[in-house]
């Protein structure tokens, strides 16, 4: 049981990573609010690092991140285009989405793959 969950910690955000590359889905949402802020990532090994992303807020879709194209020097500007109260079109990965519930558990929201104004 002790190596099932450790393979599952260990292997699983890559697995989950790699489907989700190849599994995108579009929703339609209301954005309430976007801010810049600093995630983390983290390897196999434990250790993480500090990477600028916009943090997208939906009433109706949840939370999500933007990492992509996001720069420490462009984060401010990327969360100040959003537009509050604008249906946006984003898209993330499907096996992200449907674990959603399990992985909030442990801090984590979908990144988006991308989005556009409706």
């Amino acid at each position: 049981m002790i190596v099932f969950v450790s393979a599952f910690f260990l292997a699983g955000p890559a697995v989950l990573q790699s489907y989700d590359d190849a599994h995108h889905v579009q929703l339609s949402c209301v954005i309430s609010s976007a801010e810049a802020s600093s995630g983390s990532t983290r390897s196999a090994g434990g250790v993480g690092a500090s990477v600028p992303q916009v943090v997208i807020e939906s009433g109706e879709c949840g939370r999500f991140v933007l990492r992509e194209g996001v720069t420490a020097d462009n984060s401010d500007d990327i969360a100040s285009g959003f537009e509050i109260a604008e249906k946006y079109d984003l898209e993330a990965g499907d096996g992200f989405l449907k674990m959603r519930g399990l992985l909030r558990v442990f801090g984590a929201s979908p990144e988006l793959f991308g989005y556009r104004r409706s």
